[in-house]
This record gives structure tokens, C-alpha cells and sequence, in this order.
């Protein structure tokens, strides 16, 4: 059932560095934050629980930057693979917030971009995309979706680059990749295939898992984070170790708190005729 939200504030408000922001709280107290620049997830908190994103200090929260952390969407490009911004355009416009609901126990947002003239002269296509964040319990959903709204295809790459809020790096690891081939960019973009049981962090980690299962874990001592996916078919594993030292909008020691593990759709591009619509979602469960 859906229902508008009643008596929960739903409209935006000024966030850091003036940006606008959404505060959605479902009825048992489990609550997100998305700021309408790049429509990215900056907080969530399980009902009855603590912070499970990680966000940078020293980030910028300016319309001409990127924000370091939460969920940033990755659209039409992931990382440097291609000629266009790193990680494409979509976290560095402002969505439009759509309006937010009741769906059960969920609280749901939904966030909408399209092209400009600014998108355009980088990536001359016509698109529609929508973010919708649900949150409620234990669980956080994102699912992301791309209309091609103009009159010739084109094929993009995405993801959700999730940084995860964690005590510690050298007690943290993922689980699920056992057997999968992956492209390991710390060491050239070289091809291997994971053996060990447990990825664990021990230096730069930055890996692209290929045919990735629909789940894998993020395990800490006393906890564990269950990350799904479903129309990401790879999962990025990155953390930057000292690099961390090099990227002004990261402190040199955040690579101690946070693990990144995130949806992705990398090796195939995916092709959208005109007319053509494609999704993709993560649920995170603590």
C-alpha cells in the first residue's frame, strides 16, 4: 500500500555548503539523507542502530565538486573509462526531488534528472533518470533507472559507489567472491581469479569482480553488512590504503574507516534504443 507521508517533513532543506538535502525517517525511526546534488545518499541508519555510510570531513559540498561518500551515482561513465568526468555527469547535477511515500513500513523518495545543455555538450544523448531510496528496519534500498528519451541508442556504464562506515580496515572483509575473476587496478589492471575465502584489506585494494553473485557480505567483528544486488552484474572492492594521504577531499587516515563495495556495471556497456528503459537496485541489510 502507499500512502503520501504524514507527519514526517518531506520537503528539502539547506545541507552543508547551502545544498539542498532530504531527511527521510520511516515510522520506526530508521532514516536516510540524500542530497539533491548528484541525488546521493549521504546517511543511513537502521531503525534502532548507528551510522552505516561513511562521509569525509574534508569533502566538498559545493555544486562543481563531487561529494566523498554515502552512495554516489555513477552515470554514464564508471571511473576514468571514457572521455568523460570521472564516474560521468550524474553526481555532479542536481536532481529534481520527485516526492516521497509510505510503502508498507518504507519510507520512499524519489529523485529525477535529465539532460541539459550543460550534460549535452559532454554526452550528446537524451535521458531520463530516477533514483528511488527506501528506507525502513534494517534495510536500505537504491534502485536506479535510465530512459533513453531521444532517437538514436547509446550505451553507458553505472554503478553505486557505496562507502561503508566501518571501525576498522585491517578487521574488516568481503565474503562471496570466492572464484570470481577479477581486474586488479594496484596492480595494473591485471586479470586474476579470487581464491581466498575472505577478501580482506591489506594495502591498496581496488578490484572489478566479474559475473558477481547476487550477494556478498561486508563482515566486521560483531557485525555483518548483506549487500544485494540486481541488474549490476560486477562488484567493485576499493580502498585507497595511503593513497588516501594523495585526495584533498579525503584525511590521510580515513582509509582506516571506510570499505567500499559497489554495484556495478562495467565490462558489457549497456545499449538503450530509443524508448528503452533500464534498472538496476541494491539493498543493504544489517
Amino acid at each position: 500500500m502507499t500512502t503520501p507521508l504524514a507527519d514526517i517533513p518531506t520537503a528539502p532543506i539547506a545541507g552543508a555548503g547551502g545544498l539542498l538535502k532530504l531527511q527521510l525517517i520511516a515510522p520506526d525511526g530508521a532514516r536516510a539523507e540524500i542530497y539533491l546534488h548528484g541525488a546521493q545518499v549521504t546517511s543511513w541508519i537502521p531503525a534502532g542502530g548507528s551510522e552505516r555510510l561513511f562521509m569525509s570531513h574534508a569533502s566538498q559540498f559545493s555544486e562543481d565538486a563531487p561529494i566523498r561518500g554515502g552512495i554516489p551515482v555513477v552515470f554514464p561513465q564508471f571511473g576514468a573509462m571514457g572521455p568523460l568526468p570521472l564516474h560521468g555527469l550524474a553526481r555532479l547535477m542536481r536532481w529534481k526531488f520527485a516526492g516521497a511515500t509510505l510503502e508498507g513500513a518504507n519510507a520512499v523518495a524519489a529523485f529525477q534528472l535529465g539532460d541539459t545543455e550543460h550534460s549535452r555538450r559532454l554526452w550528446d544523448y537524451p535521458f531520463f533518470a530516477e533514483l528511488t531510496v527506501a528506507v525502513g528496519g534494517s534495510q536500505l534500498a537504491v534502485m536506479l533507472a535510465i530512459t533513453n528519451i531521444g532517437s538514436e541508442a547509446f550505451s553507458f556504464t553505472s554503478g553505486l559507489h557505496t562507502y561503508f562506515s566501518i571501525d576498522d580496515i585491517a578487521t574488516t572483509a568481503v565474503e562471496g567472491l570466492t572464484g570470481l575473476r577479477y581486474r586488479d587496478a594496484a596492480a595494473g589492471w591485471t586479470d586474476h581469479q579470487e581464491t581466498a575465502s575472505r577478501l580482506v584489506f591489506q594495502g591498496e585494494v581496488n578490484r572489478i569482480y566479474f559475473a558477481a553473485p547476487d550477494e556478498v557480505r561486508l563482515i566486521e567483528p560483531g557485525r555483518a553488512t548483506v549487500i544485494q544486488s540486481t541488474g549490476f552484474p560486477e562488484v567493485v572492492v576499493w580502498n585507497p590504503a595511503a593513497k588516501c594521504a594523495t585526495m584533498p577531499d579525503l584525511e590521510p587516515d580515513d582509509y582506516r574507516r571506510f570499505a567500499c563495495v559497489e554495484a556495478a556495471l562495467i565490462a558489457a556497456p549497456r545499449q538503450l534504443e530509443p524508448g528503452e528503459r533500464w534498472q538496476g537496485a541494491q539493498r543493504l541489510s544489517v
